[in-house]
């Protein structure tokens, strides 16, 4: 990921992702990752990208017993995790690059990252890392968007990027929509070392309590605000008030519940 300021998660973006974010594009997928992650009965799990923790806190209500840790590149946004996660008496926190774990080999039962994959890069050398510090036997489990086209809310930001910045619009949003090939995904993962490698889509619902919250977390909560603050930030206030408008028109302006599509992928160590 690019870490240069208007492409980064810091300032007043984290807190926004969390409010406004988390309930409309994450705390779905995340309930259903920790289930998935529980069928594999792991004691040992590292969970990568863990952001500001919704996977985290569904792993402790799944996995009470179980020892977690939760990693992210991101300072900031772990210390908004360990604000946020309730019970942390199995949690530790560490800041960590997936290409380059701190870990030892062969020591987690499994290893789970909810939508950090598409980040790598290197996406190849940060699966070896992950086969490397996980257990023979133990399980990879990972989910990453479905193509733009197939979640309406985030092509729609797409679409008023280009018609208030024509030329060179704002592109945050190409960024997590782009590994979303079976077959690129099943290649990567054997380059890696794994084997017995699923893919399999998964549409599921977000939520937010009104179009502005959506539209304000769309394009306050993510580094396309930085990008759209650079180019011209009095217009900021008058594209989320268009975008409430068209989320509206398409979800309701109260208590939306808005169609999404991922990726979810397995693969085992043998």
């Amino acid at each position: 990921m690019d870490t240069t300021t208007k492409n980064s998660f810091s300032g007043s973006i984290p807190f926004k992702y969390e409010e406004y974010l988390g309930p409309l594009l994450f705390e779905s997928y995340a309930i259903d990752m920790a289930k998935r992650v529980k069928e594999t009965s792991p004691s040992k799990i590292l969970e990568i990208a863990c952001g500001t923790g919704r996977v985290t806190n569904q792993l402790l209500n799944e996995l009470p017993n179980a020892q977690i840790t939760a990693t992210d590149i991101n300072p900031a946004m772990l210390n908004l995790a360990k604000d946020i996660v309730k019970n942390q008496k199995n949690v530790t926190w560490e800041v960590a690059d997936a290409m380059s774990l701190p870990f030892d080999d062969e020591y987690f039962d499994c290893i789970t990252a909810q939508f950090g994959v598409m980040f790598y890069q290197d996406k190849i050398k940060a699966h070896k890392e992950a086969f490397r510090v996980l257990k023979k036997g133990g399980t990879y489990i990972f989910n990453s968007w479905n193509k733009m086209e197939e979640n309406h809310v985030i092509h729609l930001v797409k679409k008023l990027m280009e018609e208030y910045f024509p030329i060179d619009p704002p592109s945050f949003y190409n960024v997590p929509f782009s590994y979303f090939e079976p077959a690129t995904i099943t290649s990567d993962l054997e380059e890696g070392g794994f084997h017995d490698i699923k893919t399999s889509l998964v549409k599921v619902n977000g939520y937010s309590k009104d179009s502005h919250s959506a539209a304000t977390g769309l394009l306050e909560g993510t580094p396309i605000y930085g990008s759209i603050i650079e180019k011209d930030e009095d217009i900021l206030p008058e594209i989320i008030n268009k975008l409430s408008g068209k989320l509206a028109d398409l979800y309701g302006k109260e208590n939306l519940s808005v169609p999404l599509q991922a990726i979810v992928t397995t693969a085992k160590k043998k």
